[in-house]
């Protein structure tokens, strides 16, 4: 085993059950997303997590490993059903958390450059016993524009002056 290997084990005895195999770092498409080279050892474990999940489990169809060296990430492309539209699915680790900023950018990998077709993202976030939970995100995510403290101080004495007129 070399060196980049004994890393990964320790990371990933870190996160999975005691007694655990390693078998996952012989898996084809684990080594396939590490030779990837994009992503830290905790997103690539998370994405084959999501991988398997959703072959395996959800019976997804099609399911493809891309990288953004960009972003740093490996993230999926699947469809849920033969016949819909293809998804992207972002593997996360739950303790990673996401601006609004980095999650614009992840809508921004459903773009298509030939046909501006926005795929529906999922953020895959991933917990340290393996369960899954995944979050649809879609076209339309906006930053909240900051809060007008004068503004919610009006309605806070209009609220009251109605409450008083009410009784």
């Amino acid at each position: 085993m070399d060196t980049e290997q004994v890393g990964i084990v320790a990371d990933l005895n870190a996160g999975a059950r005691e007694g655990a195999e390693p078998w996952i770092l012989e898996h084809p498409r684990f080594k396939e997303m590490i030779s990837l080279e994009v992503a830290d050892s905790s997103q690539v474990y998370c994405a084959f997590l999501a991988y398997i999940d959703l072959l395996e489990v959800r019976n997804w169809h099609d399911v493809q490993i891309l990288s953004s060296s960009e972003l740093h990430l490996v993230y999926l492309r699947g469809r849920e059903k033969i016949d819909h539209v293809p998804q992207i699915i972002i593997p996360t680790p739950v303790t990673m958390s996401c601006t609004h900023e980095r999650i614009q950018q992840y809508l921004k990998l459903g773009h298509t450059e030939d046909e501006m077709i926005s795929y529906s993202i999922l953020l895959g976030i991933v917990e340290s016993d393996s369960t899954i939970v995944y979050y649809k995100l879609t076209e339309g995510f906006v930053i909240p524009d900051p809060p007008d403290f004068a503004e919610d101080v009006e309605n806070k004495r209009w609220k009251k002056k109605k409450i008083r007129c009410l009784r």
